[in-house]
């Protein structure tokens, strides 16, 4: 039974049995994944996950279900599991079907041929960046990882309003991730990697370069030391500020908010960065691996500035916290897999792009540190105060250039001070996650070395 045939079915049987309204939301999805070590075969997955979640308003109540099965058993299931615990269930507040919005934008997310690349193709390429990585440097040691993989997802959320929401989503990558040494008796190893995608096909990635990075990454970390402590300027290379704020973006969340999670709490209006910085949240757009034109509540998505130069303007709703606070909803609902409670989350966040490159903002340093790696992040930070204290990788900077590889080092600020620290905005986003942000120089951070 397909879900279209399931769904209707579903549907019929509940009116049959009492419901007055329904909704399921359906997510499967594919991929097919390598891995190879010393030349050879690690890991091949040929997976399928998925399910759906059915919840249903009964006796003025709503109750819910969910299954991984597609059949006429499963639907007897979905409805008895969703009345008897609609029986029992104390709801906070009355729930109500979303009936869907005036207007959906048109992506193009999908390409159906993708899935299909030859299991051949993703092998040789994976033993490719291998062989390509141990030949590029002697100082490399091992290739810990070489993987390629093909996916794709479906989203589906209908229900007995009217909603009719559907998504279709996917995407190729290549990773490497490699060991490096100085010679073959040092004891000294550093580790680096690289990975690359495509939204459309395989033959899109450019593997060698996968390959050539990941070994630039690894050995330029090689002769490391740590540096006195002191407070220096600091760039965080565009992956180092992504993480960064990764891991602070829940303060943007309204549902942080309210639980009291987020300093940004009764500063809508207000000035909390820089006036160089701009936040934007945007899930239309084309290039990015999480975009999407509707979210798991089935609201129409749209771009909004959450800070624009610097002014906190509005926070990420979903259709419960924007009832609760008065506000417009902006479509910011998600859920972790088709059981999922609904939350807050960002589709595709981040800080709008200076015009500085990397290079002129290293030259313009005439002493700082480069940071390309945050370790400890889920320890090492604290999203309701804003502090921080990592772990990192780098480099030292003298009079505009790098001169040597840094590591021991703890880099130590809070997130909010950081936001009106940025002096230069670079120009180098990579939307390769839900969250980005180009490089930033800060004006001074506390480094703590030797």
């Amino acid at each position: 039974m397909n879900i279209g045939e399931f769904q209707e079915a579903l549907f019929a049987k509940g009116r049959e049995a009492g419901f007055t309204e329904m909704e399921i939301y359906y997510a499967n999805g594919r991929s097919v994944s390598v891995s190879v070590l010393k030349g050879e075969i690690d890991e091949y997955k040929n997976a399928q996950t998925g399910g759906l979640s059915f919840r249903g308003l009964i006796g003025g109540k709503m109750g819910y279900s969910s299954t991984e099965r597609l059949d006429q058993e499963s639907i007897d299931y979905l409805l008895e599991e969703a009345r008897s615990n609609a029986e029992v269930l104390e709801n906070e507040e009355p729930e109500e079907l979303f009936a869907g919005s005036e207007r959906y934008h048109s992506l193009n997310t999908y390409s159906p041929s993708l899935i299909g690349t030859a299991p051949d193709q993703l092998i040789e390429a994976a033993l490719s960046m291998e062989r390509i990585a141990l030949d590029a440097d002697p100082r490399i040691d091992m290739v810990r990882r070489s993987a390629t993989s093909v996916s794709e997802s479906d989203v589906l959320i209908v229900n007995t309003k009217g909603l009719n929401c559907h998504r279709k989503h996917s995407s190729a990558s290549a990773s490497i991730y490699v060991l490096a040494k100085e010679s073959k008796d040092a004891k000294e190893t550093v580790t680096g990697g690289w990975f690359d995608f495509s939204l459309r096909s395989f033959d899109d990635i450019d593997v060698e370069a996968v390959a050539l990075t990941g070994v630039r990454e690894a050995v330029s970390k090689l002769g490391a030391n740590p540096v006195p402590s002191d407070n220096y300027p600091v760039i965080f290379r565009n992956d180092a500020a992504t993480s960064l704020l990764s891991s602070f973006a829940s303060v943007f969340s309204a549902e942080s908010v309210d639980k009291g999670f987020s300093r940004l709490k009764g500063k809508l209006g207000e000035q909390v960065a820089g006036r160089n910085i701009s936040i934007i949240d945007d899930p239309l757009m084309e290039s990015a691996p999480t975009s999407k034109a509707f979210d798991a509540e089935g609201s129409a998505t749209a771009r909004h500035e959450l800070v624009k130069d610097g002014r906190l303007l509005t926070f990420l709703h979903n259709r419960k916290t924007a009832r609760k606070a008065g506000a417009a909803n902006t479509a910011n609902a998600a859920k972790g897999g088709y059981k999922g409670m609904v939350e807050v989350s960002h589709h595709n966040l981040y800080i709008a792009p200076g015009t500085d490159s990397f290079d002129e903002i290293i030259r313009d340093t005439d002493r700082g540190i480069l940071i390309v790696e945050l370790q400890g992040l889920h320890a090492g930070t604290n999203a309701t105060s804003g502090s921080f204290s990592l772990a990192a990788i780098g480099y030292l900077i003298e009079r505009g250039e790098i001169v040597r590889p840094v590591n021991q080092i703890t880099v130590s600020g809070n997130f909010f001070e950081l936001l009106n620290g940025i002096e230069t905005v670079g120009n180098d986003p990579r939307f390769i996650g839900s969250c980005t942000s180009p490089s930033l120089k800060v004006g001074s951070l506390s480094v703590s070395g030797a």
